[in-house]
This record gives structure tokens, sequence and C-alpha cells, in this order.
């Protein structure tokens, strides 16, 4: 959002006394203009430049509008180059020191060469508000301003248009529009000091971060069937985040959000949280939609899968869009924040009570079981695994939030065990690990019904938080699953399969609907439910069950005996 200035008394000098920048020069693509210039060597104190924007040449009488007035020198620097920005420290050499980085600036041509690291760079995105003609200057700490120097002579025609990423590779290499036409979309969510690719470069506008031009890469390609979105939680701030806890948040100027937001403030020291925005889900939504668009998935095959800090992404993040996703998979992840476990955002986010832009406060957007019980949606088909051991991920708070699962007839299947925050996954049997992954995930979609199993007779009890209370490795609704089920206005009809050693049988479960296209039978009334054995064809139980206000039918107590499976046929309800 623009920020209007008082009226600024911009100084003329001659150019041996000149301005802090030189040489400003400005290009226009995909809906934004890109200005470099050119900057003195050697730059001591870091003085704060303003970018500024006018509809009339920038003179020392002009009035402007200040884009930001927050960028520092060097600002052409490829920081994301620095391999301690991802929170792994770079041991020191045999001399004691540590190892040089790439020292680049920007690719902001596809192709074409880097920027000086050590000059300038400001992206902004035209907006209805500055479309059309627009001057621009950038302002040093010295203030000076001269016409043709640090203020540009002529002016650029910004038109709105959607924001493209910049593709880093070689021309040759560089994915084709439409290339997954039709394909799933997969979205994986690295853990706390991991990397998605780097492939494409955005500069995002003033929804996407505390300051409009904000840089952040991606990668995005088809592999084995499937389009793969990897990026990378990192956002620019200027400063190491000294008052964190986590050690790797002070080794660069750019911090993680556990996929989630922070307050604009941070960039300031000792500044104190106002509201929270959630700025790193929204770049998430931004990467999705361009995805989508660009590589032409299939709309109703979308997908999310994280571990540790990419579990907590998927559950905060992936699982509260079930218009996007279809399935999700969450590995260790925080499903509530609570005071063990509040350090995680306290640094950028405030303390849990603060302010969340949508309403509420970051605690109660960051609770996923209050969300699970408020939320009356179809919610993606959810694998979720966590350790009783976890000293990072805190355990106390899973069994709440397992069993609002249950209560709000959510797909699920639920996983714990005894592991630590690195040994959970070990432990897990090879079928649940089998269906953590994106090829198990695939058979969900957001136009075809699935069932939620629900009160299975085999499902182990998660305690009610202490560690020494419940069963210490356990499961909810393993061993269950379903093919894809064929309904219309009339009639449901789904087979129920099960995928364990036989002699585990029987099973009973409740069986809910979700996500039906065509079978909506009317709140109050009441279904027919028959299941029948596959095995002998013979029929297992004739069920009946009412329809709630909500639409749900949930047929209560379905038994499942044999191993060639059970087809469970719903009608009436008209």
């Amino acid at each position: 959002m623009l920020r209007s200035l008082l009226p600024l008394l911009l100084a003329t000098a001659a150019l041996a006394d000149g301005p802090f920048a030189t040489g400003l020069a400005a290009g226009h693509r995909a809906g934004q203009v890109f200005l470099t210039w050119h900057e003195p060597p050697g730059i001591a104190g870091n003085p704060r430049m303003t970018v500024l924007i006018a509809d009339r040449p920038i003179t020392a009488a002009a009035r402007a509008t200040a884009l930001t007035d927050r960028l520092l020198p060097g600002s052409a620097a490829d920081w994301w180059l620095n391999p301690e920005t991802y929170g792994n420290p770079v041991p020191p050499g045999a001399d004691g020191r540590k190892p040089g980085y790439p020292h680049e600036g920007w690719r902001i041509d596809e192709g074409g060469a880097n920027l000086d690291p050590d000059s300038g760079l400001y992206v902004h995105t035209v907006t209805e508000a500055t479309a059309g003609p627009r001057y621009y200057a950038v302002v040093g700490g010295d203030g000076l301003l001269v016409r043709g120097v640090n203020s540009l002579a002529e002016p650029v025609d910004g038109r709105v248009a959607p924001i493209e990423p910049i593709w880093q590779g070689d021309p040759a290499g560089k994915p084709r529009p439409g290339a997954g036409n039709g394909l799933p979309l997969d979205l994986t969510l690295h853990a706390k000091t991991g990397r998605g690719g780097m492939e494409w470069l955005v500069f995002g506008d003033g929804s996407l971060g505390w300051r409009e031009g904000l840089p952040f890469k991606l990668g995005c390609s088809v592999r084995g069937g499937a389009v793969l979105l990897a990026p990378t939680d990192r956002t620019w701030t200027g400063r190491p985040l000294e008052e964190d806890a986590d050690g790797c948040q002070k080794l660069t100027p750019a911090i993680h959000t556990f996929w989630f937001g922070y307050f604009s403030e941070v960039v300031e020291p000792g500044a104190k949280p106002t509201v929270v925005v959630n700025y790193s889900e929204r770049k998430l939504l931004w990467m999705l939609r361009w995805a989508q668009a660009y590589f032409g998935t299939d709309p109703n095959r979308t997908y999310c899968s994280g571990s540790s800090m990419g579990g907590c992404g998927t559950m905060s993040f992936a699982y509260r869009h079930p218009e996007l996703f279809a399935a999700v998979s969450a590995h260790v992840p925080i499903v509530t924040y609570s005071r063990a476990s509040a350090y995680r955002v306290t640094a950028y986010c405030g303390p849990l009570d603060t302010p969340y832009c949508e309403g509420g406060t970051v605690g109660e957007r960051l609770d996923a079981r209050r969300f699970v019980l408020g939320s009356g949606a179809d919610l993606p088909f959810l694998v979720i695994a966590n350790g009783r051991n976890d000293g990072s991920i805190p355990w106390p708070v899973n069994p709440d939030f397992y069993r609002a699962l249950d209560q709000r007839r959510q797909g699920c299947l639920v996983a714990w065990n005894e592991g630590d925050h690195g040994g959970t996954d070990k432990l897990l049997p090879p079928d649940v690990r089998e269906r953590m992954g994106f090829a198990y995930l695939h058979r969900y979609a957001l136009n075809s019904s699935y069932l939620a199993f629900g009160h299975s007779s085999l499902d182990n009890d998660p305690g009610d938080g202490p560690k020494d209370h419940g069963e210490t490795q356990g499961f909810l609704h393993r061993g269950l699953e379903h093919d894809p089920p064929s309904e219309s206005a009339e009639r449901y009809e789904v087979v129920i399969r099960w995928y364990l050693p036989a002699q585990t049988l029987p099973v009973t479960v409740d069986v809910t609907p979700r996500r039906v296209q065509a079978f909506k039978p009317r709140p109050g009334s009441t279904v027919t439910a028959v299941n029948v054995d596959l095995g002998s064809g013979q029929v297992v139980q004739r069920l009946t069950a009412d329809v709630g206000e909500d639409g749900l039918v949930t047929v209560q107590g379905v038994h499942v005996t044999s191993p060639a499976g059970h087809r469970l046929t719903l009608t009436g309800g008209g």
C-alpha cells in the first residue's frame, strides 16, 4: 500500500557532489517496473533509501509518494545464494574463517546476465493507482536528487498485469506453458533449515510481504507424473532476528515463519507487534495459483505434504483450504500452539494473544483443533503422525485434536508412537509411511467423494495428553480404505477394503460419505444402508441412518468381516 509523505524538500546538487544513487534506469515487464541504479563502493552506515513515484518529473519542488523508505544498499545482491540463509551454520575452514559464498546479483532477465551485486534494485508492482506514465526516483541518505541521475527524466508507462516468475536457468530448459496439463500438483513444504527449489524468481507485490518487491524463489517442474511445487520459507528482514530463541534465525538477515507470517514491524529492532499478517500463506496461495495456470494442472488434484515445520505449514495452511487441496499429509506437526511451542513463532508473531489480520488472535488462528470443531466443510483427507517423546513438537495437545477429527467426522488416518522428533518415522509401519506419500494421496480428488471412517473397534487410545496416559503406539482408522464411490441422486455405492492381514478382522466402524457429488439426501430424512460381503455375496447388515441438518449421513456400526471387501449401498432420503 502506498504511503503518502509530507512534502519532500529534495535538494539538487552538482554531479561532483551528487546523490547516493546514480544511473537510475527502469523497465516494465509483466505488470512490474524494475528500477536499477549504481551505488558508490564502501558505503558507511547503511543509509536507508527511499523509492519515490509521481505522475510528473520528480524535482526539488515536486510532491511524491514513497513506495518504501526502508531500502538498504546492495539491494541487487542475491542473498539466497548464502547457504546460511536457510539456518544451517557453515563451519570455518582450517584458517578459522568461513568460506565465501557466491556474491552475485539477481538475474531479472531470463538468460541474461546477473545484476551487479553492489548496486540497487527495486521492483514495483503496478496497481490501478499507479498505472500509466509514472516517474521514479531513488533518494539515499544524502537526500540529494538530480534529474536524469537518480530521478527519471522520462516516465515509465506501467500497466496492470499478472506477475510472472523469472526463470533462472538456461532458457532451453524452461518448462513450457501447459507442460503439466491434467497432472496432479504436489506442494512440498520443507522442515526448518531446509529449502525448496531455486528455478524461479518472483518479486512480490505489497500483499506478500512487509514491503513490496521482496524476492522469493521456488522450484516447480514436472516430475514422475505430477507437477512438484517446492517453495522456500525465507523472508528478507534486513537484520538477523537476534531476539529469537532459535539460533538459525540469527545467521543472516532473513527469517523463516513456520509457513505462516509475521508482523510487519519485525524489521525494526525492538518493535512490538501490532497485528500479524499471514504473508507466507499468501505467497503459497500465489504460487499455487500460478503453478495451476502455467502448468495446466488438474484443479481437482492438488496435494500438500510436509514434515516438522513443513508439517506445521501443512496443518496451518493446506488443511485450511478444502477448496484447493484434496488430501494432505503431516509428519510430526504442531497441531495447536501452546505455551510449550509458542516460542517457535514468538519472535516474529509476538505472543499467542497478538491480533491476527483476519480476526481473532495468532493462537486461535494456529489452533487446528479449534478449526476442525468450527468447520462445516469437507476437509482434505489427512494422514498424520506424531511422536510421544518428541521434544521439538510437544505431544500433549495431539489427543484432543485426534478426537476432534472423529467428532466432526473428518477423513483421516492417524498414527503415533514413542518416537522422538527424528525417530518417529522409523517406528511407523510401512503401510502408514506409504500413505503419507503423494502417490497414495493422489487417489483423492475434489470432484470425487471419499469415506471418513470413525470410531473403529480396532482404534487405539492416544490418552488425554500426558505421555504416560493412553497407548504408547497406536492408530486411528488404520487398515480401512475404499474404492472410488459411484453415486447418483438416488444411490451411493462404495466398496470398503481391509488392507491389513485378514486375521485382524472383524472390525466395526462408522462410515460418513464426504465430498459427495450427487447423492445429497434431504436433511432430516432417513437413508437405508445395505452391507454386502463380496466374498460370499451375502447381505451382512441392513441399517438406517438419519441425515443431519448439515446434510451428513453417518452409518454407524458397519461390520467389516471379509478380506474380499464389502459393498455398502445407501439409498433413500429424498
